[in-house]
C-alpha cells in the first residue's frame, strides 16, 4: 500500500520519513546512502516531502508522477 508523505525530519546521517496510517503518524529512517542508491534527492524530500510517496510493502520512495 503506498501512503503519501505527511514531512520528512533529518536525523543524523539520513533522513525520517513520516505518512500517517490509520489516524497515526508512522516514520522509517533512511540513510544518506541509501537515499542516493535508490536515486532520492534528500534536500528535496526535506523541502517538498508533498512529492513522494512511501511503498509499505516495498520499503521504497517514490516521487509522485
Amino acid at each position: 500500500m503506498e501512503h503519501a508523505i505527511k514531512r520528512a525530519e533529518r536525523c543524523g546521517d539520513g533522513i525520517n520519513v513520516i505518512w500517517e496510517k490509520r489516524g497515526r503518524e508512522v516514520f522509517l529512517y533512511f540513510s544518506f546512502t541509501r537515499l542516493v542508491d535508490i536515486r532520492v534527492n534528500a534536500l528535496d524530500i526535506l523541502e517538498n516531502p508533498q512529492n513522494y510517496r512511501f511503498d509499505e510493502e516495498t520499503k521504497e520512495l517514490s516521487t509522485i508522477a
